[in-house]
């Protein structure tokens, strides 16, 4: 299992696989790939929010990365 990392180091990491953290329009940010249109909503408040390791492992099934992603 992943750990917690700060929501902007998350950003950049998802950025590199054309995933996009999206603000705005909704009511909460989230995570979208505009290639497939599937998204993961995320709690936050600022870019140095702390995501949780159960939230970063969704995020690896979600968008079917390499489980070993974030480590």
């Amino acid at each position: 299992m992943p750990k917690a990392l700060e929501l902007r180091k998350v950003a950049a990491k998802l950025s590199t696989h054309g995933i996009q953290f999206v603000t705005g329009g909704g009511k909460h940010p989230k995570f979208v790939n505009p290639r497939t249109g599937i998204s993961f909503p995320v709690k936050s408040h600022g870019l140095k929010a702390t995501i949780h390791p159960y939230a970063l492992t969704r995020l690896i099934h979600v968008f079917n990365l390499p489980h070993d992603f974030f480590d």
